[in-house]
């Protein structure tokens, strides 16, 4: 039997959006032609394939057998065309990258000038995200590449991370807040933390609640007066003086060099963490994302 490969499209674009409206907003086509294409089918077959339901369509007995076969041939005609692709020396496509602010500003420029440079051709999408929303995104196909902070544990088995750099937090001030509060102290103690106006990530952040864990398990407290979105808001806001802000110091290391800012000796150390490229393990990489990462991991920071 000889049915229009375009028919089994609509089918398989339906059968995973589970929607006919989703469906016709990928297929870049009216939702009429969508509920005509899979009336068709259904007709040529001989059965049904969905039954309407409140959120949309769900497959049949029949549609599930039908959906894991096409998704099948449908996967190994795009993986052909990748190949293909390759085959052909073809350098063009799209790399979506997603990352949080703080390592979109300070890790990826450097990264993305040299790719860009030796494959111009390619777009790079940046999309800025939390480490926890970043897995999200690859794990639904929205992006294709992750910069995570690696101190959380939310991951699963199809996330592929490979470290990438080692990075510390450490307590700065500004100097003057140094000069007026911190001289005369010497070394800062864990349980000390709590008289002095702390700046530092929300609470939801996973640096964060490492950062919580290390303090309270060297006998301090946490309570913070500020409570910002990026290490880079923590650093303006310790640099004019408005109390110790907790930073990636691998990222203040300029403030902390131009005498802008100042690390404060503590009695304790922060742990390390890993800042790992993540990918997922489910999805074939084009050219271009595959290409993109082993450049990253060949120059790292």
């Amino acid at each position: 039997m000889l049915i229009n490969l375009e028919l089994y499209r609509v089918f398989y674009v339906v059968a995973k959006t589970g929607s006919l409206t989703k469906a016709k907003q990928e297929l870049f086509i009216s939702q009429p032609a969508v509920s005509q294409a899979i009336k068709q089918l259904e007709t040529q077959l001989g059965g049904k394939l969905f039954v309407r339901n409140s959120k949309g369509v769900s497959l049949t007995k029949e549609g599930v057998m039908m959906y894991e076969h096409v998704k099948v041939a449908y996967d190994e005609i795009i993986l052909a065309e990748k190949l293909f692709s390759e085959m052909r020396g073809v350098r063009s496509g799209v790399v979506v990258i997603s990352a949080s602010d703080t390592i979109a500003k300070y890790l990826l420029p450097a990264h993305i000038a040299r790719f860009k440079t030796a494959y111009p051709d390619v777009t790079i999408r940046i999309i800025n995200r939390p480490s926890v929303e970043t897995v999200a995104m690859l794990k639904a196909g929205k992006a294709d590449v992750g910069l995570i902070n690696d101190a959380g544990d939310f991951y699963d088995d199809n996330v592929l991370l490979t470290p990438f750099m080692t990075v510390r937090e450490c307590l700065v001030c500004s100097p003057d807040f140094y000069e007026k509060n911190l001289k005369d102290v010497g070394v800062l103690q864990a349980k000390d933390l709590i008289s002095y106006p702390l700046i530092m990530l929300e609470s939801k952040s996973a640096t964060r609640s490492q950062i919580e864990r290390c303090i309270v398990r060297n006998g301090g407290k946490v309570r913070t007066t500020f409570e910002l979105c990026s290490i880079d808001l923590i650093i303006e806001y310790a640099k004019i003086g408005l109390g110790i802000g907790c930073v990636t110091r691998e990222f203040a290391r300029r403030d902390l060099e131009n005498g802008s800012l100042v690390e404060i000796k503590t009695d304790f150390d922060f742990d390390f963490h890993q800042i790992s490229v993540a990918t997922y393990k489910g999805t074939t990489p084009s050219f271009a994302v595959k290409t993109f990462v082993e450049n990253m991991l060949k120059r790292k920071y």
